[in-house]
């Protein structure tokens, strides 16, 4: 099946066409260090991930930029409110966002370009733009003629008068059009400058990522990405600039946007008092079942975070891992030969299907249980099986146990009272078996008995379970077993 996503550009599922394949060109607009990094960009960030992860599982050659804007006028307010140089913020702020980055496992880009080292790439671009008419000086700086490109407000899905309508001024901003956007702005009193033809200053905000995508990756790419609040004015101005600089239609094949996040039903805001830094988040929180939280949704859709989901995520992965713990027991001891082929074709299909990882969450616990059941009656692949699970777990940047995923100990955290494992150990004939495994054992030989019609047995063995804290749940694909009570 064909790797297909929402194409924000054509407003339908379009299939992925490589320009060169096998490889792979993906720009995401990075982030913006004026501030703590917060859970919006989380979202963000771990959406592109999972399609990094995916496309290289898929066996492309990805190559993943990801830009850093390290001078705007936020981050320049911030400094002079701090009392500190404009790189200070960055720094503190960036290393931040790495710090939390790591602790996601956001795999790194291939190329983290930054705005102030990029000057001589946007000064090309910006000057390629004057010289051919599509751009103009001012008196306080150099401008993008939106009105000469034909094709703007495709992306955004608006006419250009309503577009017009909305937008205001900028405080002395000189320009002839309220929709034309600064390509370079002229030095102010007391601000960070860089040289260009026209005179000291800095870049806008929106030509540095047409000047990096294009340097990177070239003047077309595969795949544009972002967040929804970027789709305008920021990619709708960078296909304005980099198509009437390149002459090339279009900039990027597939634009993906994720979705926004709200927090108990409400924009993330300092002012309503729900804004929580990330790294703070992460403090009191498994770094694996925030990742597990946003994966529960589609990326394109608003997701709403509250304790409460978080909570019952982090239940739901810890189960996942519960089972998981109780395959590799089933597994333990089998020679490799016992392993079969990983069959991970459906997975694959559903993330293959706009990224479908709500979906693919849904198949990989399903999998899991009919494994356990399988493995139960004896008749499943077990180590197989445990591959088919951590292949699919990478994939979705969730770590391959509990420990790692900051859980904890496993999540079943099965403790046999010594009685209850010597009678268990007594009916099973292994007393040396650790507690999963022996409950594993007298599970199978239940199903055994169940199978056989034997019910005096299948009863007995199951009020021996019972005894021990351990409840059954017979269904159709097989026995499941929790612990209900403190054995």
């Amino acid at each position: 099946m064909a790797v297909r996503v929402y194409n924000s550009r054509t407003r339908r599922l379009d299939e992925l066409t490589p320009l060169s394949p096998p490889a792979v060109t993906i720009y995401v607009c990075g982030l913006t260090p004026n501030s703590h990094p917060h859970l919006g960009h989380a979202r963000t960030f771990l959406t592109f991930d999972v399609l990094r992860r995916h496309l290289t599982a898929r066996g492309y050659a990805v190559r993943f930029v990801q830009n850093l804007t390290d001078i705007d006028d936020k981050i320049i307010d911030r400094a002079n409110k701090d009392g500190v140089s404009w790189s200070e913020i960055v720094e503190r702020f960036y290393g931040e966002f790495n710090a939390c980055a790591r602790r996601l496992d956001l795999r790194e880009p291939d190329v983290v370009p930054r705005a102030t080292e990029e000057i001589p790439a946007i000064v090309e671009m910006i000057s390629g733009l004057v010289a051919s008419g599509a751009a103009y000086e001012t008196a306080d700086g150099v401008y993008f003629k939106v009105k000469e490109f034909a094709r703007y407000g495709e992306l955004s899905g608006r006419h250009v008068d309503e577009l017009r309508a909305g937008v205001r001024f900028e405080v002395r901003e000189q320009k002839n059009d309220s929709l034309d956007f600064a390509l370079w702005k002229k030095a102010k009193p007391g601000e960070p400058t860089w040289d260009s033809p026209w005179g000291p200053g800095r870049p806008g905000w929106h030509i540095e990522c047409s000047a990096m995508s294009r340097r990177y990756l070239g003047d077309t790419i595969d795949i544009h990405g972002g967040a929804t609040d970027l789709i305008f004015p920021h990619h709708e101005n960078e296909i304005a600039q980099t198509e009437s600089f390149t002459g090339k239609h279009p900039m990027a094949e597939l634009w993906m946007h994720a979705g926004l996040l709200n927090v108990d039903g409400q924009k993330m805001s300092k002012s309503l008092g729900n804004f929580v830094p990330l790294v703070e988040l992460l403090e009191r929180q498994s770094w694996a079942a925030i990742r597990y939280f946003f994966l529960q949704t589609g990326y394109r859709k608003p997701t709403n975070f509250t304790d409460e989901a978080v909570e019952a995520a982090t239940k739901g992965l810890r189960g996942l891992y519960a089972d998981l713990e109780l395959l590799r027991s089933a597994a333990a001891g089998l020679p490799a030969r016992a392993s079969g082929p990983i069959d991970s074709e459906e997975f694959d299909a559903l993330l293959d299907d706009d990224l479908n990882t709500a979906g693919a969450i849904g198949w990989l616990q399903k999998r899991l249980k009919a494994e356990r059941a399988a493995a139960a009656r004896r008749d499943g692949s077990p180590l197989a099986a445990v591959a088919l699970v951590e292949r699919c777990l990478e994939v979705l940047g969730l770590p391959p146990t509990a420990e790692l995923a900051g859980l904890g100990p496993t999540a079943l955290e099965v403790r046999l009272s010594d009685d209850a494992r010597r009678s268990l150990a007594t009916v099973a004939g292994n007393g040396h078996a650790d507690d999963r495994a022996l409950i594993d054992k007298v599970v199978a030989m239940r199903v055994d008995a169940r199978t056989a019609k034997d019910f005096a047995t299948s009863d007995r063995l199951r009020d021996l379970l019972a005894s021990a804290g351990i409840s059954l749940k017979d269904a159709k694909g097989g026995t499941d077993w929790t612990v209900s009570a403190p054995a």
